[in-house]
């Protein structure tokens, strides 16, 4: 034991005894026995404690700081990024979440573009950089191909549009689609208007989202959806894990 240590040992060994030799003497401790009582309902104090058990489980689902994004060295890759996007769009993925994620950026699409369905009927399909007229010069990122729509999605994160790069995808998405309602989308980190759609087409034909609007537009919708899974202890070990990595894909998204 070193010196500084024996000497706050031997302070409070003094101290001590000197603070209980200054305790006030007439406390009145009558007045703790005339305080009301307090009557407590146990059934409202076992229903509260019920319902913060769900808050508790999503805290700790939230608190797990494993990101398998991280590791798989995601980054701003727009490739990568684009073929998960992919992933959590298809109504067939192994996210576990079927429609809900298709059918919030459709509701997304809705809010100026109603013609476009709230849902597919038949059947859908989802591609990643596909060319929709066989030109090999127009690769579309991401294209939804649904019996009753069709969606392309153009992603940027840091790239540059190509020359007339929007204008022809409207052009080859308004040939796909035939008599389907269609639309290209433009995924940016700040939801800006094209450069490149020039005055063929309309502003409505393009709409305009951020990465951020589209995390924060999923979140609640696929939370919820995962809570009443959880809930109802339908949610399996490799459901919470495809969840938690979708939960990570939205809050890196949200940063771009």
């Amino acid at each position: 034991m070193d010196n500084l240590t024996e000497h706050r040992d031997s302070s409070l060994a003094n101290w001590i005894p000197e603070f209980f030799k200054q305790w006030p003497k007439n406390i009145d401790w009558a007045r703790e026995k005339n305080r009301p009582k307090i009557d407590i309902n146990t059934a409202e104090l076992a229903q509260f404690f019920n319902r913060l058990s769900e808050p508790l489980r999503l805290v700790q689902h939230r608190a797990l700081s494993f990101d398998p994004w991280e590791v798989a060295g995601l980054e701003r890759k727009e490739i990568r990024n684009t073929a998960i996007l992919a992933w959590l769009l298809d109504p067939e993925g192994t996210h576990a979440f079927g429609r809900l994620p298709l059918q919030t950026l459709l509701q997304m699409i809705r809010c100026n573009r109603n013609d476009i369905p709230e849902d597919y009927h038949r059947y859908c399909r989802v591609q990643v950089e596909t060319n929709p007229t066989g030109d090999s010069t127009n690769r579309v990122d991401i294209e939804i191909d649904a019996d009753n729509f069709l969606l392309f999605i153009e992603v940027k994160i840091d790239a540059n549009e190509q020359p007339e790069q929007i204008a022809r995808y409207c052009r080859d998405a308004e040939q796909r689609s035939m008599s389907r309602p269609w639309a290209v989308v433009f995924l940016t980190p700040q939801g800006k208007e094209p450069q490149t759609l020039g005055s063929e087409f309309k502003p409505e034909n393009v709409p305009c989202l951020s990465w951020r609007q589209l995390a924060t537009n999923l979140e609640d919708p696929l939370q919820s959806h995962y809570n009443k899974l959880d809930s109802a202890e339908k949610s399996s070990p490799s459901r919470q894990i495809a969840a938690h990595a979708v939960f990570c894909f939205l809050n890196r998204i949200r940063t771009f």
